[in-house]
């Protein structure tokens, strides 16, 4: 059993007892810290196997971060009626953040991984890539430029590793 919930970060096991803090409620510096109405949302994810089997990491991301519907009208468009933007494999890692490059035209994506396993990260971009390479959190490049095939960018990662990732665009791509 795993215990999931959006935005709480006090939680523990200890033998067969799964525990959840809601509320801190310091009084200092601020005396009216967390007072008030409150809402709480969590869910309980039975499942067999170690968490790790259960990819109970990934779900946690799911729960925490839904995905929003958007309804709009039918219009013409490029893109199929089922589209991918981004995504990353194996499961042992997951995408956190994909945002426009600060000072290029390019996308930043995010990932870490959280089952303390060594693999390969495939990132499956947008087309029309030009380059990718490594960057630390302020987005400037480390190392050798990254190979890109077809629309795939593969780079290792480490155990608990935080990796970002540029994938450049040419001019004219529209981001």
């Amino acid at each position: 059993m795993s215990l999931l919930n959006q935005d709480k970060y006090g939680y523990d096991a200890v033998g067969n007892v799964l525990r959840l803090s809601l509320l801190r409620s310091p009084k200092w510096p601020d005396p009216d810290a967390d007072m008030g109405e409150h809402h709480f949302h969590y869910a309980l994810y039975p499942h067999a196997g170690t968490w790790k089997d259960a990819l109970t990491v990934r779900h946690g991301w799911e729960y925490d971060y839904p995905l929003t519907a958007v309804v709009t009208t039918a219009h013409a468009g490029s893109l199929p009626a089922e589209h991918s933007f981004a995504s990353v494999t194996p499961d042992n890692v997951v995408l956190t953040a994909v945002k426009k490059a600060e000072d290029a035209n390019g996308l930043i994506f995010r990932v870490y991984e959280w089952a303390g396993k060594s693999a390969t990260v495939q990132f499956h971009v947008p087309p029309g890539a030009t380059g990718a390479t490594v960057t630390n959190l302020m987005e400037t490049p480390e190392g050798a430029p990254l190979t890109i095939a077809g629309d795939v960018v593969s780079v290792p990662i480490h155990p608990y590793e935080i990796l970002t990732v540029r994938v450049e665009y040419g001019r004219n791509s529209g981001l």
